[in-house]
């Protein structure tokens, strides 16, 4: 590798680590309050950079929810394929609890998906982007089903089932007495309700 290939590797390197601290720097602030309340110069704030700088790298706030969630899920797609391809594959309903409690645990995580999944007009790059992501659950839960030798019309299923559980946070993941604990159980008992129907509609 001759000087110049070094030096175009070595200053793509250092603006990959500089995207990582601006990243690292809003989920920090995702976690401390609702990710719709960060603002861009919050970021560039946290990261140590100027707004300018931060824009380059994220042309716009989407582009960056988009990349925290892209890592967070990133991570825990991992658990998921690895629930499939094990010689005895997980069983629908733990599939759905890891799925479920996930998001739950994560607020800010769940708050990017919704916002992403109900915001109009979202850039097309955008879009593509978090399809990706997505798809690592609807395939991941494909291949399980296949797995069990489901016949029906797959696809098609793997999105009632998402569509599902995602919808169980939605509807009960706020409560203006029970504690968060107590939410989450219930939470937990219904996914498993909704699954056991799944199980007993796919698996023969």
């Amino acid at each position: 590798m001759n000087t110049e290939s070094k030096f175009a590797e070595l200053k793509e390197k250092e603006r990959e680590a500089r995207k990582q601290i601006i990243v690292e720097s809003a989920q920090a602030l995702f976690a401390k309050k609702p990710f719709y309340e960060v603002g861009m110069r919050d970021v560039a704030d946290e990261a140590g950079v100027s707004p300018a700088t931060l824009y380059r790298y994220f042309p716009s706030q989407e582009d960056l929810f988009v990349e925290a969630f892209i890592q967070d899920i990133a991570a825990v797609s991992l658990e998921f394929e690895n629930m499939v391809k094990k010689e005895q594959p997980a069983t629908i309903e733990e599939f759905a609890i890891t799925y479920v409690d996930h998001l739950f645990q994560n607020e800010s995580t769940f708050q990017m998906m919704t916002y992403i999944l109900l915001k109009d007009h979202l850039d097309k790059s955008v879009l593509a982007k978090f399809g990706s992501v997505t798809r690592i659950f609807l395939d991941a839960f494909e291949k399980l089903l296949k797995r069990y030798g489901t016949e029906e019309d797959v696809r098609l299923y793997v999105h009632a089932f998402i569509a599902a559980m995602t919808g169980i946070i939605i509807a009960f993941r706020i409560h203006p007495v029970k504690e968060k604990a107590e939410i989450r159980e219930h939470i937990l008992n219904i996914t498993r309700i909704t699954a056991d129907l799944f199980s007993n509609k796919l698996i023969k």
